[in-house]
């Protein structure tokens, strides 16, 4: 599997405060929220309880669209201006940011209190590779949609404030594309393991 592949998934809201006698912005919420349904993206999809155990979070960004040229936090700062805490608890992916104090940093914290943007999304890796869980699951019409279930995630690469939520109208053609790509990431990994155990 290309461990380079992202995956993105909508989330849910979040909110502005001031933090000390500077007032300093900062933004908070969930990034993920476990066991809690998708918006409809061509197909359903549910993060399952657990499925952050054993995540990387060794370098997250904050981001406006997943826009890397808009970077507003960082979780290896975790102080101050450009600061990005991350925990996981039994409600999901909690996440507070200080923004830096830049000119798109302040023109979204405007749109921010004004209710125009009120969305969370964020960017995660999968790991075909490892035999220990199975990483998703699709059940395919049962209850008259398709529903993804992902199980295990083994990176968050960045949380974002969100015009819209992942997938729009391409949502039909992304569902393809997405399980086309697990049948072939699987059978590579498969492959691979077939390979691993031949030149032993």
């Amino acid at each position: 599997m290309d461990k380079n592949k992202d995956y993105f998934s909508f989330s849910s809201n979040f909110e502005v405060r001031e933090l000390g006698e500077e007032k300093k912005v900062a933004v908070q919420g969930y990034a993920v929220r476990f066991d809690s349904m998708s918006e409809d993206l061509g197909f359903r999809e549910i993060i399952a309880r657990g499925a952050l155990d054993k995540a990387d979070f060794s370098d997250v960004i904050l981001t406006f669209n997943h826009d890397i040229d808009k970077v507003l936090a960082r979780n290896n700062k975790t102080e101050g201006e450009g600061s990005l805490k991350l925990t996981v608890d039994s409600e999901g992916l909690f996440f507070e940011a200080v923004p830096t104090d830049t000119s798109y940093s302040r023109d979204l914290i405007e749109n921010i209190r004004a209710g125009v943007i009120d969305k969370c999304s964020f960017r995660f890796r999968v790991d075909w590779g490892d035999s220990e869980a199975q990483t998703w699951d699709w059940d395919d019409g049962k209850r008259g949609y398709d529903l993804r279930t992902i199980h295990k995630i083994s990176k968050i690469t960045d949380v974002s404030l969100v015009t819209f939520p992942a997938y729009s109208s391409t949502s039909a053609t992304t569902y393809k594309r997405a399980k086309e790509e697990q049948e072939q990431e699987k059978q590579q990994a498969i492959e691979r393991e077939k390979l691993i155990i031949e030149l032993m």
